[in-house]
């Protein structure tokens, strides 16, 4: 008997309609819980500004190195339909617009802003944010300068180096007076941002890596003329709506050129930068450098020499003894700025330790022997020799300066490490590979 195909039909209808409603079962919770997932919510939690109205291009010092810049309040995840209103718990310290964006710091204090969002007649808080407002600040040191001219500029924020003061949240609407209190002290403010690196570099590949560093940013750094020794007070205010205010004061002392040290000990075949006998050096000054009865005749019965390199000049320890070096600014016929005594000494090497007394070494392969001098910086010379060089050859790389150790066959060697009275032997053991 034939099974009616009404029933078939049904069958298959039944069929149909369970697998949609598997199906259904695994999508629409997903589907709820993506939904779930995408509820308002406010942009920011929690922000920290300056007195004066923000936008995307104002940045200010949080601290010495530190920069921020005005974020904008805002609504994420936005449902359709619904309507946004932002309000601040005290208009009297930070303001906003009921639509968002940036804040307008008012006075300095804290204060919340909500947002509500009114969505089929009802109303519920999306989120808040904790605003605090802070007055601009002066952060300094007391300085000591030479001299001279300097500052702080673009490179110097990019080295991460000390600068005198810095305005921490400076008011982007006020404006700020930097005064010495002598016209032998001159100091400027100045804004530094990436159109800055010209002025700093001529190194078109140091000018790129600043400008990348800086961005969009933008910071006050400063520059100084200083005529003359002395102690000068700084003073920065601040002119906002009428109204100025002093934030602080800092002293910088001017010193002229000196004598680092009056005695200074040298070994002998080692080299000082001359520059480093003095402090308060002046950029713009020369400074000639005199050994005091230099023998030209017999140079090397000098005790002192003097050794120019592309761009530094060195005292070089020529022999043990004690010479002078007269030091003047201006010209060779300058002022005297001090004499100072140098002792040129040996050293000799008291000790030498090897970190193993065997070692093992493969043909072809790197290999090197590791020691120690006590004093490691010893005026006498090491010698190493290899008693047998078939095996493994030792010589010294002049433009290295360094020894190298070249396992050339299978065998045995004994190392012998000579400096001054001092000797040691290891034994390398060569293999092939």
């Amino acid at each position: 008997m034939k099974r009616p195909k009404i029933g078939v039909m049904r069958l298959l209808v039944l069929t149909v309609l369970c697998c949609a409603l598997m199906v259904g079962n695994f999508i629409i919770p997903n589907q709820v819980a993506e939904a779930a997932t995408k509820k308002a919510s406010i942009s920011v939690k929690e922000l920290t500004i300056p007195v004066g109205k923000m936008d995307s291009k104002v940045y200010w010092n949080k601290n010495s190195w530190e920069l921020s810049n005005g974020e904008e309040l805002s609504v994420k995840n936005k449902i359709k339909g619904a309507t946004y209103q932002f309000t601040s718990s005290n208009s009297k310290v930070v303001k906003i617009s009921k639509a968002g964006g940036y804040l307008t710091g008012v006075k300095a204090g804290s204060a919340t802003i909500t947002c509500t969002q009114t969505y089929k007649n009802k109303k519920i808080t999306v989120g808040k944010c904790k605003v605090t407002v802070k007055n601009a600040t002066l952060i300094s040191e007391d300085a000591v300068l030479p001299v001279g001219s300097g500052g702080f500029d673009l490179a110097d924020y990019y080295s991460s180096s000390d600068s005198m003061f810095t305005i921490a949240y400076r008011n982007p609407k006020a404006t700020y007076t930097v005064t010495s209190d002598s016209s032998n002290f001159t100091i400027n403010e100045k804004k530094y941002d990436a159109s800055s690196a010209k002025d700093v570099t001529d190194n078109d590949e140091y000018k790129s890596v600043l400008k990348d560093y800086i961005g969009k940013r933008y910071f006050y750094g400063y520059q100084f003329k200083a005529e003359k020794a002395g102690t000068y007070t700084i003073t920065i205010k601040e002119t906002y709506n009428k109204k100025t205010k002093t934030l602080g004061s800092f002293k910088v002392e001017v010193k002229d050129a000196s004598i680092a040290e009056p005695n200074v000990e040298l070994l002998v075949d080692n080299y000082i930068n001359v520059f480093n006998l003095l402090n308060y050096t002046n950029a713009s000054s020369l400074y000639y450098f005199e050994i005091k009865d230099y023998d030209k005749t017999n140079p090397e019965n000098n005790v002192l020499d003097l050794i120019q390199d592309e761009s530094s000049l060195y005292l070089h320890g020529n022999k043990t003894g004690t010479g002078e070096v007269i030091i003047r600014e201006g010209s060779e016929q300058g002022t005297v700025i001090g004499t100072v005594t140098v002792v040129v000494a040996e050293a000799p090497c008291e000790s030498i330790t090897l970190e193993s007394e065997e070692y093992t070494a493969y043909v072809g392969e790197y290999f090197n022997i590791y020691y120690d001098l006590e004093p490691w910086e010893t005026t006498d010379k090491v010698t190493i020799e290899s008693d047998n060089s078939k095996v493994l050859k030792v010589e010294y790389n002049q433009e290295e300066q360094s020894w190298e150790y070249t396992p050339l066959k299978a065998g045995e060697a004994k190392i012998t490490i000579r400096c001054g009275n001092q000797s040691v032997v290891t034994k390398v053991i060569v293999e092939e590979w």
